[in-house]
């Protein structure tokens, strides 16, 4: 009798190669400030997402599109130190490896953003290149061509998760081929068309905006909202939010992804979707306490310590 397969995700999505900056404050236009510290690390949301998701104990392969450059070398080779496939990270041709130049200030950060081969895809066929098929979830981002998403999820035969950042409109049939959608507040109002909420005081407008989306299709809907935790609507209709875990806040580049990525590996070893997503605010906490998207993902005894830090009431 063979043994069973180990649990497998597959990433679809962008790899960049992040340049950032780290100072006291942000220029304003025209202004010159003295930086404190730069670091060149991989990053771009899928490649992120496929790190969290490899460290938090899964099997996880990544497919993307990489220049022909130094840095696509550099970028696999992040993949590969983080033990994720990279068989699908495919060059292309005349084709600069996507960066992004981050600049972090007061806790926060600003990004600029330069796709390069992230945005040269073939313009048909299955991009997962059959590895839908063998994939328990396949996730995805909006950081490579909407039509490469719609046709990944077409080809995905386990769960399929779409975390629609950045945000654009999207249409009812790649909607309603999400098992899990994963926003945040902002990206929330563009996908579901209600209005932004309140994260203090309205957790009602997040709960019209899942019901919105659960009817145009989304099976499970997830609203990160930061320092707040995030507010879960699982496919029976049971909504439920999670506190956020305190931290002390260095830089929330990454933060989302390390939610995310988290969140698809543990769906993919068998945790309920509130479980797998209260591991995942777990690695958010872990991850704004250090700067770089990447610097810090934690494995699954670390997820599941943090996560035992935080009593039953405050678990939500």
């Amino acid at each position: 009798m063979s043994e069973p397969r180990p649990p497998l995700v597959v990433v679809i999505g962008s790899v960049n190669i992040d340049h950032v900056v780290v100072s006291d404050a942000f220029p304003s236009p025209g202004e010159t400030v003295l930086g404190r510290s730069t670091q060149v690390t991989l990053g771009g949301k899928g490649a992120n997402q496929a790190v969290a998701s490899s460290a938090a104990g899964v099997r996880t392969a990544m497919i993307a599109r990489v220049g022909t450059d130094p840095q696509a070398a550099l970028a696999r080779a992040g993949l590969l130190n983080r033990n994720v496939d990279v068989h699908g990270v495919v060059p292309v041709s005349d084709a600069e490896t996507g960066t992004a130049w981050i600049t972090v200030a007061a806790g926060d950060n600003t990004i600029i953003v330069i796709p390069g081969a992230n945005h040269r895809w073939p313009s048909q066929g299955d991009p997962l290149e059959g590895a839908g098929a063998d994939a328990d979830v396949v996730l995805a981002q909006l950081e490579v061509p909407l039509d490469v998403v719609e046709r990944a999820a077409a080809a995905c035969t386990g769960r399929f998760l779409l975390n629609a950042a950045p945000a654009v409109r999207l249409p009812d049939r790649l909607i309603s081929r999400c098992d899990v959608l994963i926003v945040n507040e902002h990206e929330q109002a563009v996908v579901s068309g209600q209005p932004a909420p309140d994260r203090a005081t309205d957790p009602s407008a997040v709960r019209k905006a899942h019901a919105a989306l659960r009817a145009r299709g989304a099976k499970a809907v997830i609203t990160t909202l930061g320092g707040a935790g995030a507010i879960i609507t699982d496919t029976d209709g049971t909504t439920t939010a999670i506190p956020a875990i305190p931290a002390p806040v260095r830089d929330t580049t990454g933060a989302g992804d390390a939610f995310v990525g988290v969140l698809a590996a543990r769906l993919a070893a068998g945790d309920s979707l509130l479980e797998a997503a209260r591991l995942g605010t777990a690695a958010g906490s872990l991850a704004v306490r250090v700067a770089g998207a990447q610097q810090y993902c934690a494995d699954l005894d670390a997820l599941r310590a943090t996560l035992a830090t935080v009593t039953p009431a405050e678990k939500g």
